[in-house]
């Protein structure tokens, strides 16, 4: 019965809604900035995995239907957008330019560390997409013949980490303007960023979600300049 259970969709699927329900719960109860839910999430279905001894493939059967929906979703991101299109009209200009050389920062930064830590060049390819959304991600790494998984673990690293150290970041920097934290948070922490920048409110949220998706194209297009250049 069990066995039966684990070989169907419904286990992966379940456990990660689970994890997720209360990786959520725990951070409402819970005055302790440096918790993240995803992150939480991550090493509960990690340990339940390894306790219970149960194959990575029979979770991947659910989980990975969360990962199939992570292109729509970003979809509803458009809503918050739409409600604030007028300060969107109003500076956007300056939210170009500050994704797309974030993104460019980004990738420069990942390929000169791989340089002076001796990286080969198949590693470097799969930690180049580390701040874009997961979707798009794994397809620049699959473009750039990079090892998907390791791309996947540096995308959900880069936006654990940028969601746990935003609050300092923004205290120490006297950051306050909320387009600012966006953009910032969207552009650099992607979807996982995303969901800290609706913390501090909904303005907030909307131009990490607008960022997300410029980031995703202009580090595409990045991508291609540094193939043409002969770097990667």
């Amino acid at each position: 019965m069990i066995e039966a259970f684990l070989a169907t969709p419904f286990f992966g699927l379940g456990l990660t809604v689970m994890a997720a329900a209360l990786g959520l719960i725990i951070k409402m109860k819970s005055s302790w900035s440096l918790f993240n839910p995803m992150l939480f999430s991550m090493l509960l279905i990690i340990a339940v995995l390894v306790v219970a001894n149960i194959p990575y493939e029979q979770y991947q059967i659910g989980g990975d239907l969360i990962l199939k929906m992570l292109g729509p979703i970003t979809v509803v991101l458009a809503v918050p957008l739409y409600q604030h299109h007028d300060r969107l009209r109003q500076h956007a200009l300056a939210i170009l330019l500050g994704v797309v050389l974030g993104s460019l920062s980004a990738l420069v930064s990942v390929y000169l560390f791989s340089l002076l830590a001796g990286i080969d060049m198949t590693l470097m390819k799969s930690l180049l997409p580390r701040s874009i959304t997961t979707p798009i991600g794994i397809s620049a790494s699959e473009m750039l013949d990079g090892l998907v998984g390791l791309t996947v673990v540096s995308i959900v690293i880069t936006g654990t980490f940028g969601a746990i150290t935003a609050d300092w970041i923004f205290k120490q920097f006297k950051i306050t303007d909320p387009i600012a934290k966006g953009v910032s948070l969207g552009t650099g922490a992607h979807a996982i960023g995303t969901g800290k920048a609706f913390e501090y409110g909904r303005l907030e949220g909307a131009m990490s979600g607008l960022s997300i998706a410029i980031a995703g194209v202009s580090t595409i297009l990045w991508l291609f300049l540094f193939s043409f250049m002969g770097l990667i």
